[in-house]
């Protein structure tokens, strides 16, 4: 810990960011009161309970972060839950533990052709969501060619059974997602889906690994008449989410402070500027997209503001209240950053009345509560 960098010495000032903030596209902690009133009377659009009503849905990755409320959401509307997942040492799946006995679990390969063709027929779904990825940017440095198999041979698995044993699907949802634009000139965002206006230029093989999802899922459409729902999802965030992502490595040492386990708060790059969406909002879209049939053209899932992750930290330090120091990591780093992602949400609005109702300060507040509940997590080094 002794390469530590006091956070003062990395923050960068850039006139674009500054720009933005005019124009009410970036968050700021000193002014989150003006922020939090365009929630209080904001809504949008649900799905419709008699449309799944007994749907049989098979979702890929279920025991990950948006896999379980995905889950959740969709037993709330009467579905038949079926879902994915890897085998493990133990038994245990913490992030659905709770729905054990609702859902029907089966173990999988994604990249099995042979065990996903099984699952497929077997099943015969209504609708798919398919969420299994490497989804850690991270991993994708330390281990490229495995998260280019899983990410890219998965999703191909995927849309073969949904080719041969899709007689009565209605929708395959694939969760691509805003890393895909990468590297964005500041002058083009907010983001747009156009991609003569936002070209992708991914800066992690996981980033392109999902350029590839989206087109396998763009393909099958076109060329089969699968029924591809594509969701670019930007940063989607809240209770459950794994504990080595920025905001759960930001939301356990807020709670290891007020436990006066810890005095100060280390963080990696703090001048990254996401857009952060709740993940009930988020698998709320997926959901809607779906079921009004918005297929073979991409959707950006966002919030529309960004905040850079020292904002983030600033803005968790004042909802509790808390004053310590704020540290840098460089191990934290990645070899190449994405600095700066936020999405416009304008097409979904516009086509299904779509928007996030849930604030920043609902992922802050439901992500530190998820640590209290949670002491195990405590304590634990993430990179």
């Amino acid at each position: 810990m002794s390469d530590l960098i006091p956070i003062q010495e990395v923050i960068e000032i850039n006139p674009r960011v500054q720009e933005l903030g005019k124009q009410g596209f970036i968050i700021d902690p000193d002014k989150i009161d003006e922020y939090m009133e365009d929630f209080k009377n904001r809504s949008t659009a649900l799905p419709d309970r008699s449309y799944w009503n007994g749907k049989r849905v098979l979702i890929t990755g279920i025991s990950g972060f948006a896999g379980s409320f995905l889950a959740e959401q969709l037993l709330d509307l009467g579905c038949e839950i079926h879902g994915t997942i890897r085998r493990h040492a133990v038994p245990m799946y913490e992030n659905i533990e709770h729905l054990r006995g609702r859902i029907a679990l089966h173990e999988a390969d994604i990249t099995s052709a042979e065990r996903i063709f099984e699952i497929f027929d077997k099943i015969r779904p209504n609708a798919v969501f398919h969420l299994a990825a490497e989804s850690f940017v991270p991993t994708s440095f330390r281990e490229p060619a495995r998260v280019t198999h899983n990410n890219i041979i998965g999703t191909i698995t995927i849309f073969e059974a949904a080719r041969r044993f899709g007689a009565e699907l209605e929708s395959v949802q694939v969760a691509c997602s805003s890393e895909q634009y990468g590297l964005v000139d500041p002058n083009e965002v907010p983001v747009t889906e156009d991609l003569k206006k936002n070209p992708f230029r991914p800066r992690s093989v996981y980033g392109i690994s999902k350029c590839a999802t989206e087109q396998i899922a763009w393909l099958y459409h076109n060329s089969y008449g699968v029924p591809s729902i594509i969701t670019r999802g930007f940063n989607h965030e809240g209770p459950r989410r794994g504990i080595q992502f920025v905001t759960s490595v930001i939301h356990r040492q807020i709670v290891e402070i007020l436990e006066k386990k810890r005095d100060k708060i280390v963080i990696g790059n703090p001048n990254a500027i996401r857009d952060f969406t709740h993940v009930k909002d988020t698998v709320n879209a997926y959901i809607i997209l779906s079921e009004k049939k918005k297929y073979g053209e991409p959707f950006n899932i966002s919030s529309g503001k960004g905040i850079t992750i020292d904002n983030y930290v600033k803005l968790a330090m004042k909802l509790y209240n808390i004053n310590v120091g704020v540290f840098v990591d460089p191990q934290r780093m990645r070899p190449s950053e994405v600095p700066l992602l936020i999405g416009l949400n304008d097409k979904i609005f516009k086509e299904v009345g779509w928007t996030p109702v849930r604030s920043i300060v609902d992922i802050i507040n439901d992500g530190v509560e998820y640590f209290k509940e949670h002491p195990e997590m405590l304590g634990i080094e993430a990179h």
